[in-house]
């Protein structure tokens, strides 16, 4: 397997860190890993999420921005929004290049759902296969654009989560016809306060929810 940094500017002509993990053998299958705010793609479910897929075959994208390194807070919601976006289709645009691919799967964490938001928008990733980590169900325009596109979709969210919100959750899963992985007391982070154990129970469960869906 060959790992590389592809070249892409994105926002305001800045530089998209990235590493892509090329597979020798020939694959029609790309998976694409957006990381959270300080949720980075290393982090376990994500690096766990990615070694599902990498051990299937797949050729791997991971988009590596650090906005909480940046200015990203400090500018108005909409400049975000431009932000993100404008970093992600450059990223993926310089990816899908690299080889002619018939299956994508998207993995966002957190921030991470907003990106895929805005993939949703172009008909390139509709057809995608979704795996939403503890998705902005607040942000208003997210939940409409996930039940407009209907993609096959995996819902990861913590009860004790800010952005979890049960009956906009349920009427995605009905629109999608998708799945749940609900743990109950779990934080943003997806952990047990005050448990480590548990913490690892949480982490071993999603684990074997991602290997189920993501074939």
């Amino acid at each position: 397997m060959e790992l590389t940094s592809l070249e892409i500017a994105g926002y305001k002509n800045q530089r998209v860190p990235n590493t892509f993990f090329r597979q020798e053998k020939e694959t029609t299958h790309l998976g694409i890993v957006l990381p959270g705010y300080r949720y980075s793609a290393d982090r376990a479910e994500l690096y766990f999420a990615s070694r599902i897929l990498l051990e299937q075959g797949v050729d791997l994208f991971r988009v590596e921005y650090a906005y909480n390194q940046t200015s990203f807070m400090k500018v108005p919601e909409s400049e975000q929004d431009d932000w993100i976006s404008n970093d992600v289709f450059a990223a993926c645009n310089i990816c899908l290049s690299q080889r002619s691919y018939e299956k994508i799967t998207l993995i966002g964490k957190s921030l991470g759902t907003i990106a895929m938001g805005h993939l949703l928008t172009d008909s390139r990733f509709q057809s995608a296969t979704c795996v939403w980590s503890t998705p902005m169900l607040t942000v208003e325009w997210l939940p409409k654009q996930i039940e407009q596109v209907k993609p096959r979709s995996l819902f990861i969210v913590g009860t004790a989560d800010n952005y979890y919100k049960p009956e906009i959750l349920k009427k995605l899963v009905e629109a999608t016809k998708g799945r749940v992985v609900g743990i109950d007391r779990a934080t943003h982070a997806l952990e047990i306060p005050g448990s480590i154990s548990e913490s690892l129970d949480v982490l071993n469960r999603i684990v074997k929810e991602l290997q189920g869906f993501l074939v």
